[in-house]
């Protein structure tokens, strides 16, 4: 079987020197390899490409058979790092925190510690059909160790 470790150790060879990092790694016991990788901008289609033949050039298929996957970490998968947080300052968020309260918030700042939210409430004189509007709360500061989960809200 193909450990994680090893993939894991492949990964962080070729991404060691590049602004893209691994934001999650699955191993399968029928050796299905799916990598996520992001960076401090867009992911391209190149650098996945880049990153599947490294890893698939350094295994032996002959040895043992895997399927393959690198991605970018897309909008549906959550956040995970404060070095992903930057490129969504103005975004809308849905949180989760471990204390189980869920927030619709607006990404305001990060810092190296923590990130500056604003949470917003649907605004009840809002008309039916427009555009949603909000309204602000106070803003939080919040570490990455009280939230459980961090998407951004896509909207259409």
């Amino acid at each position: 079987m193909i450990t994680k470790e090893r993939i894991l150790e492949l990964a962080q060879e070729h991404l060691k020197d590049s602004p893209r990092f691994l934001v999650e790694l699955r191993v399968t016991s029928d050796n299905q390899i799916e990598l996520f990788i992001d960076g401090d901008e867009n992911v391209s289609i190149d650098e996945c490409v880049d990153l599947s033949r490294h890893i698939e050039f350094s295994l032996d298929r002959e040895t043992e058979d895997f399927a393959l996957s690198v991605s970018s970490a897309g909008l549906d998968l959550p956040l995970k790092f404060i070095r992903q947080y930057p490129k969504y300052i103005g975004e809308n968020f849905l949180l989760k925190l471990k204390s189980g309260e869920q927030l619709l918030v607006r990404l305001e700042k990060v810092s190296e510690q923590e990130i500056t939210v604003v949470p917003l409430g649907l605004n009840p004189n809002a008309k039916k059909g427009t555009q949603k509007k909000y309204i602000q709360g106070t803003p939080l500061n919040l570490t990455l160790d009280l939230i459980e989960e961090s998407k951004i809200e896509i909207t259409f």
